[in-house]
């Protein structure tokens, strides 16, 4: 509605980075992740991107500087209210085959976060069947794949397939923030772009928030309203998505635009 301020989910400031041997990965980032957008982070393979991911899911520590997720610290919480946290975030990686259990049937890979969160109903299907497989057959439906993969292996599945399951899997619990770190980059071309539509459609449908991760500038700029340019561990520049071919661009945005397809 007209005149509501956006409410940020994510507030990350002056966030510093270090390996143990005392390589800098991450220098000073600071951004907000705002309720409903897609925030798209570009840049080349050793820019700092998936660090930056995996310390916002607190899978890794930071040395200094503040990330709050949804008005909250989350450096230095205790293992109850972290978990906490943890429950409210998800992601969804580069390779879909790593994140599926092979010994698993696809059934028990996707109702894997909400088994944990019993008597948890997503809202956006809460119309469906109840029980557990009415829930898993109405999440594949949303990710466009048949109730019968849900008996099947994932190497049954393909590549896109098995990338639709992640996305199933990730949306199931209502994240306040969906994590997309390279989502596509295992995919073929024809593939990568069903995805990202895909992507996009659940976003809109559900008003979800994603921070997605992408050295490809072109999926960046389809998925996101606001982009976030990275090198070496530094933020060159942040603008919206409409301001990407502006003349004051950075040289290495324009870099990045010179392979933009």
């Amino acid at each position: 509605m007209t005149g509501l301020i956006a409410k940020d989910i994510i507030r990350v400031t002056n966030l510093h980075k270090s390996y143990s041997a005392g390589q800098p990965v991450l220098h000073s980032i600071s951004f907000r992740l705002v309720e409903g957008e897609c925030l798209g982070i570009v840049g080349e393979s050793g820019s700092g991107k998936s660090t930056l991911a995996r310390c916002l899911l607190t899978l890794m520590n930071w040395q200094s500087g503040e990330i709050q997720f949804d008005g909250v610290e989350l450096k230095g919480l205790g293992n109850k209210k972290l978990f906490q946290a943890r429950a409210k975030m998800s992601a969804v990686f580069q390779n879909p085959a790593a994140a599926l259990n092979s010994r698993l049937r696809i059934l028990d890979s996707l109702m894997e976060p909400l088994d944990q969160r019993k008597g948890f109903i997503p809202s956006f299907i809460k119309e469906q069947t109840a029980g557990r497989l009415g829930m898993a057959r109405a999440l594949l439906e949303l990710v466009g794949l048949p109730a019968e993969y849900l008996v099947k292996y994932p190497h049954q599945l393909s590549g896109g397939e098995k990338q639709r399951v992640t996305i199933a899997r990730a949306i199931s619990t209502e994240p306040a923030f969906i994590v997309l770190d390279e989502p596509t980059a295992s995919l073929d071309v024809t593939t990568q772009s069903v995805i990202l539509n895909l992507l996009k459609d659940l976003q809109e449908s559900l008003g979800l928030s994603y921070l997605f991760i992408s050295h490809d500038l072109a999926a960046v700029h389809f998925m996101s309203e606001r982009i976030i340019v990275m090198k070496n561990g530094l933020m060159l520049e942040e603008f919206s998505k409409d301001q990407l071919f502006d003349e004051q661009r950075h040289g290495y945005t324009k870099k990045l635009l010179e392979v933009f397809s």
